[in-house]
């Protein structure tokens, strides 16, 4: 058994998750990323992605979770969610569309505008929630 190491999961309402992991998987403006125990102190804002907690009992946690900042700190991990919605509450039926609409939405704006960056992470968001969308359907 690998070591674990304390993680929370907080979003505006509230605390999401809270115990023991044996890896955090999140992705960071640089790129995915992985916390095992004992790491070294670690502070990064969170992307729109899938955070995977693995369990010591060999189960995984996963969760949407739409931006954020994670901080790993004296052997504890915490990351403040914008939100944080379990993989299996996702509706994957919404998802096709969310994209196409993001998609639409940021090719009407040029890099300059102040609205891009929103629209960037919009789009962002909706192609993760695609992603878990295609997952379901190729493991079912």
């Amino acid at each position: 058994m690998a070591a674990s190491f304390p993680f929370r999961l907080i979003a505006p309402t509230g605390i999401v998750y809270e115990g023991q992991v044996e890896q955090v998987i999140a992705v960071g403006p640089l790129g995915e990323f992985g916390v095992l125990a004992e790491h070294v102190n670690y502070i990064t804002s969170i992307v729109p992605c899938v955070v995977t907690l693995k369990l010591g009992d060999g189960s995984a946690n996963e969760f949407l979770v739409t931006g954020g900042l994670a901080e790993v700190k004296d052997g504890s991990m915490t990351l403040l969610a914008d939100e944080a919605i379990p993989v299996a509450a996702v509706d994957a039926v919404a998802a096709a569309p969310e994209v196409q609409a993001a998609e639409e939405k940021l090719s009407q704006l040029s890099f300059y505008d102040p609205g891009y960056p929103e629209a960037e992470r919009a789009l962002q968001l909706a192609r993760t929630r695609a992603e878990i969308a295609r997952l379901r359907r190729v493991l079912n």
